[in-house]
């Protein structure tokens, strides 16, 4: 699994995550981290750190609840001005490094544990503006929005190649069997 908008990857044959974006210091990196949140804080002082923060290792995250798209565009633009990266979700925003997306991450993680597999067979699927470069056609000609994501589309710079008619989880599954029943006829 990719986790951290593309920073980990979780193998099947390890339980530690691998770090996809290079970082050689983890404790200044989050001290880095910590020092934009604070920044952001005093410009934006409703921002709340996420519960899961501090579990989290190449990104920072606090809730998008309450903050309107002009506030997140601006949050955006900070994050950039301070050398940062930013994404967000429908649950989530996340500063992180600049280079940090899924796309990168995926496409890292492909050529070094999965080189036998091309861009062709691979299918990615997401549903919040965080998975936007998993919809990029130039990479990925196989992308899947669910249902949810069509609430971002006008946000959006790359959008998925087909869309789900359910939302969520549930479009999720729509996928999967979609994909199981195509597989068992052949």
């Amino acid at each position: 699994a990719i986790a951290e908008n593309g920073g980990l990857f979780y193998s099947s044959d390890n339980e530690a995550p691998i770090a996809l974006t290079p970082i050689p210091n983890l404790s200044a990196h989050r001290q880095q981290l910590a020092d934009i949140f604070q920044k952001l804080q005093i410009e934006f002082p409703q921002i709340c750190e996420s519960q899961d923060n501090l579990f989290r290792i190449t990104d920072w995250t606090f809730d998008v609840r309450g903050l309107s798209l002009d506030q997140i565009k601006k949050l955006s633009k900070r994050c950039c001005e301070l050398g940062w990266g930013f994404t967000y979700s429908n649950v989530q925003c996340h500063i992180k490094p600049l280079e940090q997306d899924k796309a990168t991450g995926l496409l890292q993680v492909l050529r070094q544990y999965f080189p036998q597999q091309t861009l062709e067979q691979v299918v990615t699927i997401g549903d919040s503006p965080n998975d936007e470069s998993l919809f990029n056609s130039n990479y990925f000609p196989i992308s899947v929005g669910v249902a949810n994501a069509l609430e971002y589309a006008n946000q959006l710079k790359h959008q998925p190649a087909y869309m789900t008619t359910a939302s969520e989880a549930e479009g999720f599954c729509e996928l999967a069997r979609a994909i199981l029943k195509f597989v068992s006829s052949i």
